[in-house]
């Protein structure tokens, strides 16, 4: 009994375990966060919505348009979209800063990349 007990225990610990785990943001989303991007740019597939008068774009589909190695090289102001630079360099360090251009690039619509995938 006392085994049967200790078994269901350590089921639930993990069950617990896995739900706390997908119920966390992604790292790229803290670190979108804790960056300050979210005072210019919206992201509303991810909840984070246009503040005041900014003109920056809201990158709910930026993975459809932007590579990540485009993405690494505009927002260290080594590439122009529209004839100009991203107005803020990437502070952070190259681990957040990997994580945050890969996790941008994997932003997409999905009625957008189901109509990709079907060209």
């Amino acid at each position: 009994m006392k085994k049967a007990m200790f078994t269901l225990l350590i089921v639930l610990a993990g069950l617990t375990s896995a739900n706390a785990q997908t119920s966390e943001d992604p790292k790229g989303k803290s670190i979108f966060k804790e960056n300050k991007c979210v005072g210019c740019h919206a992201i509303e597939t991810q909840g984070f919505l246009k503040k005041g008068k900014s003109s920056a774009p809201d990158l709910s589909n930026v993975g459809n348009k932007l590579t990540t190695d485009f993405l690494k090289k505009y927002l260290k102001k080594e590439e122009v979209q529209n004839d100009l630079k991203h107005p803020v360099s990437f502070k952070g360090n190259d681990e957040d800063f990997a994580v945050l251009t890969d996790w941008l690039a994997a932003l997409k619509k999905q009625e957008a990349a189901d109509t990709l995938k079907s060209k």
